[in-house]
């Protein structure tokens, strides 16, 4: 990242199970004006749980999702110039303009 970007951090979230930071949201419910349900997934382990959020905790939530997505678009950009041959531009351009459609669970 360019070291004049200005970017939000957004908070970490971390699995309850193992630890891993990479958990997920992969279903979104609105149950109220103010309340969310949400399924949180673990990708390293398989835990899942269900959570209701207010709108801030959706906020953070959002917010630590965002914060992951740039990082893995600015770490596939950053494969790409080391190794172009292996690498697909076209892929993280994609990405960046909602093209990519997601993987079937």
């Amino acid at each position: 990242m360019n070291e004049h970007t200005s970017r939000t951090v957004a908070p970490n979230m971390f699995c309850r199970s193992c630890a891993s930071p990479l958990v997920q949201a992969t279903g979104w419910q609105q149950e109220s004006d103010d309340v969310w349900g949400v399924i949180l997934w673990c990708p390293e382990c398989g835990f899942e749980q269900a959570a209701i959020l207010d709108r801030s905790q959706l906020l953070y939530l959002s917010m630590a999702i965002e914060e992951g997505f740039a990082w893995m678009l600015e770490a596939l950009a950053e494969f790409n110039a080391v190794s172009p041959a292996t690498g697909d531009l076209a892929f993280v351009d994609r990405a960046q303009t909602d093209r990519i459609n997601p993987a079937p669970r």
